[in-house]
């Protein structure tokens, strides 16, 4: 009896599981006004490699990108879809930042606490270069809009 019993949990689990795992939702971009943005960050007069860039809304929505070795980057509203909503945004940009999908299997990093998973206690938590200003205190802004869509961002450290 127990085994039979055993059987039927194990087969309701797994009917729960195969459940849960059906289709995922998908977004109506339609409902939504997305802007292709782009730019380039610089340091201290040098192009800024493999940094995040955030374009985050009053609201909690962000945009982000990650620079390429030039500096350059294009924002990315979600993992599907390209662009930035219009408006006014707070731009972020760190080197430690790690988002989900674009520079990392896992989201968080940076000074403000994010990223403590396996990982950071076996290897040395990686210095951010970009100073705080720019990143957790941005005083960094723009305003989105059809003819405003590409920024330049040059950072000093000092």
């Amino acid at each position: 009896m127990r085994t039979q019993t055993g059987f039927v949990l194990a087969w309701i689990c797994l009917q729960f599981i195969a459940g849960c795992g059906g289709v995922a939702p998908t977004a109506n971009y339609s409902t939504v006004t997305l802007l292709r943005v782009s730019g380039s960050v610089t340091l201290d007069g040098n192009p800024l490699p493999a940094a995040v860039v955030t374009f985050d809304a009053e609201d909690g929505q962000f945009s982000y990108g990650l620079t390429d070795s030039n500096g350059k980057f294009s924002l990315q509203f979600d993992s599907a879809k390209s662009g930035v909503t219009p408006g006014k945004k707070t731009v972020r940009i760190s080197t430690t930042r790690k988002i989900l999908g674009l520079n990392s299997k896992e989201e968080g990093g940076g000074e403000d606490g994010g990223g403590e998973g396996e990982s950071s206690k076996t290897s040395p938590r990686p210095t951010e270069l970009v100073p705080a200003r720019y990143n957790q205190k941005s005083e960094l802004s723009v305003e989105v809009s059809s003819s405003k869509k590409h920024f330049e961002f040059p950072l000093v450290s000092q």
